[in-house]
């Protein structure tokens, strides 16, 4: 087997094991770039697409359909890149950070795993091995063992092939800059989309301040909470409307973030995970790197995390640490600072993830992600992979994929 052949078997089953499949051209293009997991295969006449967001379904959109050809160009309405991928270095020292979004990556995740490689983004594993978890239910503690903890979790729910988890080592920020760094010229920050109009001609895009856009196609990858701030001409699909306006349920989710001078939970021989009955999981993202300050991390989401929406920035911290006095005893005593994000809240998502009931699943899962005329979408919740990198990545290129060969493929 030949390289080119072997990088393409590998490439197509990438693909297929996300769901997605390709049509053989015989115009390749794989002699003249470097293969990535979701290249667009064949020569197709080129096309003006704007993509609108810069989260990760936005991004390798854009970037594989630059790759083939087309003129692409992305408009984010926040200040940066990235989605809800966002690695919080700030206010902490010592060059630690924490992940407010997407952190965690499965052994099986082959498009989000096959784009690290791409890029040269080194993966580490995402929990220790070593050191005791703590479970703390009903006001008692008690201790795992990781090989205990990791294999057979304390809560239902969750894959048990945790130890497989891994991240990548320098922030999950560092992925979705790799593909913005290929498309800085076309990336327009601070770009908020007011209305999209589409006719026989082609798709014009207008952005705040009154900028206009003229496209081929257009590329929708904005979250359902506040894709109605955009004006669509003609309307949208019943469906879709019906999940804009809150058919589609998203989770909420908080995590809060403190860092201490040291690591003082290692004393009594714990990792600085677990999870509680209130219930969350706690992290201790710093557990890999030099120095003696740690980070810890209260991850909350559904009805806690709505809870602790409603409290100010300083209270949601000290109800944390009130919390955890009896999970870690001495926070008092070591916290350094502290530091909160709710995605709820945030201006651009409305939620962390899409969350649908099973009736809403089953009746507007295949229209959400459908194309209507010259307008494609894609974002997680436009996938099977709701609240992970991989269902962002799986339906960017279905959409990718779509726009190139002007066919529809199936979620």
């Amino acid at each position: 087997m030949s390289n080119v052949t072997r990088r393409e078997f590998v490439r197509q089953s990438i693909l297929l094991a996300a769901g997605i499949t390709l049509i053989s051209c015989e115009d390749e293009k794989s002699d003249t770039i470097d293969e990535s997991p979701g290249q667009l295969i064949g020569s197709q006449p080129s096309k003006k697409v704007v993509i609108i967001g810069a989260g990760m379904s936005g991004l390798v959109a854009g970037y594989e359909l630059t790759r083939a050809g087309h003129d692409v160009i992305i408009l984010e309405a926040r200040d940066r890149v990235g989605g809800r991928v966002l690695t919080v270095r700030e206010p902490f020292s010592d060059g630690h950070f924490a992940e407010a979004g997407a952190a965690r990556i499965p052994p099986d995740h082959d498009l989000t795993l096959g784009y690290a490689d791409h890029f040269g983004l080194i993966l580490v594993p995402f929990y220790p091995q070593s050191n005791n978890f703590i479970n703390a239910t009903n006001g008692n503690r008690t201790l795992i063992s990781a090989s205990d903890y990791i294999n057979e979790p304390p809560w239902g729910g969750f894959p048990a092939d945790r130890k497989d988890f891994v991240k990548l080592r320098d922030g999950s920020e560092r992925l979705p800059q790799s593909f913005a760094d290929s498309l800085t010229e076309q990336i327009h920050l601070s770009t908020p989309v007011e209305s999209i109009e589409q006719n026989a001609d082609g798709v014009i895009v207008r952005a705040s301040g009154g900028t206009e856009f003229n496209a081929d196609r257009a590329l929708c990858t904005v979250p359902l909470p506040v894709l109605n701030r955009i004006q669509f001409t003609p309307l949208l699909s019943d469906e879709k409307i019906e999940a804009i306006n809150g058919g589609y349920n998203y989770a909420p989710s908080t995590r809060v973030f403190m860092q201490f001078a040291n690591r003082f939970w290692e004393s009594e021989g714990l990792n600085g995970w677990g999870n509680t009955d209130w219930p969350e999981e706690i992290w201790h993202p710093t557990w890999d790197r030099e120095g003696p300050k740690g980070i810890l991390m209260s991850y909350m989401y559904y009805g806690r995390a709505v809870e602790l929406d409603q409290l100010i920035e300083e209270d949601r911290i000290q109800h944390v640490l009130n919390r955890w006095d009896s999970v870690f005893p001495g926070v008092y005593d070591h916290v350094e600072n502290g530091v909160s994000h709710s995605w709820a809240l945030q201006e651009w998502s409305g939620g962390a993830w899409a969350s649908p009931t099973a009736d809403q699943d089953e009746a507007l899962a295949a229209h959400i992600g459908a194309a209507e005329g010259r307008i494609h979408f894609a974002g997680e919740h436009a996938s099977d992979n709701h609240g992970w990198m991989q269902g962002a990545l799986v339906s960017g290129l279905r959409a990718a994929m779509e726009i190139h060969t002007g066919d529809l493929y199936s979620l």
